[in-house]
């Protein structure tokens, strides 16, 4: 046993929510989103995060903990293969992440939770889950997620500029990551939510663009 699932929380409910990686929505918990998109494994763990991270009024903090997972994901080689790596013992792959935790000064819930996916075998759903609570986050809050894949770097100046056109456009709070993805030839590729951009819609978003 890597950790004592009481510490969690004191509510029976919320403990059973993440050791069963089930969910079902609360009253007064609002999501706008069908609930089937997040049916899948790592979907129902995203939801359980989301509902006790919400209901011990910790939601900032854990948000920002996601954030810097989400981060070391796509710039950090050695973190993804620590996340995917089946040979690594659980014993060791929990003790890197109590340390991970200590350095980064991680929430203790959050902590336990990646300690959960360890022990449950389910770590290696890592990604997914950050992108689902990302997204089950954003709903919540009445905001978009969107994503724009360049073949060229960009500043934060010219993201802060895309995401504020957004905003304008979509009338709605927009959280915008950045890919950089030399395989695209030109041009660029947007995603908002699940949705890719149709070409008409693309080629005015290119010609806006050009002009940053």
């Amino acid at each position: 046993m890597l950790l004592n699932y009481d510490i969690l929380s004191t509510r029976s409910g919320l403990i059973w929510l993440f050791l069963n990686g089930s969910y079902q929505p609360k009253k007064g918990i609002v999501l706008t989103q069908n609930t089937r998109n997040f049916a899948d494994a790592a979907g129902r763990y995203a939801l359980s995060l989301f509902e006790i991270s919400n209901e011990e009024k910790v939601l900032d903090q854990i948000e920002q903990n996601i954030k810097f997972i989400d981060l070391a994901l796509n710039q950090s080689d050695d973190f993804k293969k620590f996340v995917t790596n089946p040979t690594l013992k659980k014993k060791d792959r929990a003790n890197v992440i109590e340390e991970l935790g200590k350095k980064n000064n991680f929430n203790n819930l959050f902590v336990n939770f990646l300690k959960i996916l360890v022990e449950k075998n389910r770590f290696f759903f890592l990604e997914k889950i950050v992108k689902d609570f990302k997204n089950i986050l954003s709903d919540f809050r009445g905001e978009l997620n969107a994503i724009v894949s360049m073949p060229t770097k960009m500043s934060d100046a010219q993201i802060k500029e895309i995401e504020s056109m957004l905003n304008n456009v979509l009338k709605k709070k927009v959280n915008l990551d950045f890919k950089f993805d030399p395989s695209l030839i030109s041009g660029a590729k947007l995603q908002i939510g699940s949705l890719m951009v149709d070409d008409t819609a693309k080629a005015k978003f290119n010609k806006i663009l050009n002009n940053l």
